[in-house]
């Protein structure tokens, strides 16, 4: 088993986020409870390897809703530059809250359904791996999403206004050379959240080459499905 610990009273091999021994049941560490919103955001940041063993190990996976409900946003937000792109101006006869349910909606489903397949997978390569800490993980992991809708978008709303999103003219014959600032911090974020899902895949597994493929997996399937999104709600 690669993410195993030894139980140094019976020498049994157990899952590394078992808390007892499931031979002796005598206690292999200390019990964590609860997570704690911002000591763990502030450890993701710092060491994001420590961050996702406290949240494989913590009992509840507290706030995960809380931060799905939040990046939902930055999603549609995303996904409407997105359709920008693909299908230029246009006008969406669907209202906004409709179109924050059905891309919540779809990255729950994503998330649930690569979350059981991925712990299910981990057999193959001998790795114990359970969903509810996958779920936990992937959701901690698109942390830098909440720093883009809450820092990055307010900012660029202030600037380009109505014109945000508008291809006639676009935020780039505007301003230049802060849209160009923008547009880099905007792939930093996701740099940042391919890096953190790939950290937090390799802690859980302990495995280089399952945590890569999975990391890759995830990020090319989930940005696949946005786009999906994008072209259906900002089509109808």
């Amino acid at each position: 088993m690669k993410n195993s610990v030894t139980c140094p009273n019976c020498n049994s091999e157990n899952p590394f986020y078992n808390s007892v021994c499931s031979n002796c049941r005598i206690y292999l560490r200390d019990r964590v409870y609860n997570l704690d919103l911002w000591s763990t955001i502030s450890s993701i940041i710092e060491t994001p390897s420590k961050a996702f063993k406290t949240i494989i190990l913590s009992e509840h996976k507290n706030f995960i809703f809380f931060i799905l409900l939040f990046i939902g946003f930055k999603y549609l937000i995303n996904a409407r530059f997105i359709s920008m792109i693909s299908l230029g101006d246009f006008q969406s006869t669907i209202g906004l809250q409709y179109s924050y349910l059905l891309i919540l909606g779809v990255t729950l489903i994503y998330f649930i359904l690569f979350s059981f397949l991925y712990s299910h997978s981990g057999k193959s390569f001998n790795i114990h791996l359970r969903f509810k800490d996958t779920f936990a993980l992937i959701i901690y992991s698109q942390i830098p999403y909440l720093f883009g809708l809450i820092i990055l978008f307010p900012l660029e709303l202030v600037i380009y206004g109505d014109y945000l999103f508008s291809k006639n003219p676009t935020p780039f014959a505007i301003k230049s050379t802060l849209s160009y600032l923008f547009l880099a911090l905007e792939i930093a974020i996701l740099i940042w959240s391919v890096f953190l899902i790939f950290k937090a895949f390799l802690t859980q597994s302990e495995h280089l080459n399952f945590s890569i493929l999975s990391s890759a997996t995830f990020v090319i399937l989930f940005w696949s499905f946005i786009y999906l999104c994008s072209v259906f709600v900002f089509t109808i």
